[in-house]
């Protein structure tokens, strides 16, 4: 009867681990949550006094109609405006020639010796090529030929 019971025993302590280690890891992410919670209500209450001396400043202005700022978000793969530089190299060796914002993105994770095969990789950073030609664009540095996925870029004429 006694090595019936063993087994369960050896099942209740390995059970204990993981729910001990479960409880650990919901203690850590409720912390966090109640830290995040406070800063969020600090920050609404810092938007609120903001908004009200707009009000008595700028009477005929609804701070509501202020469009939020978008934080900035580091890129694992690029050091700050590095992508830029990449693409705007790429373009300039392609002296003249169209190419595709895939076509860029390849050029450039070949240029920075990432692993050219690798498809996730290549989406990622295709997008990102997409913000930055747009980019180029708006400043007039870049311009487009076709609209959509279909479009190619080029560096625009300076002249």
């Amino acid at each position: 009867m006694a090595g019936i019971l063993e087994p369960e025993r050896g099942m209740t302590a390995s059970k204990d681990h993981v729910v001990s280690g479960l409880i650990e890891k919901r203690r850590e992410l409720a912390g966090i949550i109640d830290q995040l919670q406070r800063q969020l209500d600090q920050h609404r209450a810092d938007l609120t006094h903001i908004d009200g001396t707009l009000r008595v400043f700028a009477s005929d202005l609804d701070p509501e109609t202020i469009r939020p700022k978008r934080a900035y978000r580091r890129n694992r793969y690029f050091a700050r405006n590095e992508l830029s530089r990449l693409c705007l190299g790429v373009l300039r060796t392609a002296a003249g020639e169209l190419l595709s914002t895939d076509d860029i993105a390849g050029r450039v994770i070949a240029a920075k010796g990432f692993d050219v095969g690798d498809a996730i990789l290549r989406s990622a950073i295709r997008q990102q090529v997409g913000s930055i030609v747009k980019r180029l664009h708006h400043r007039g540095t870049a311009e487009p030929t076709g609209r959509g996925r279909a479009s190619r870029w080029r560096l625009a004429d300076t002249q």
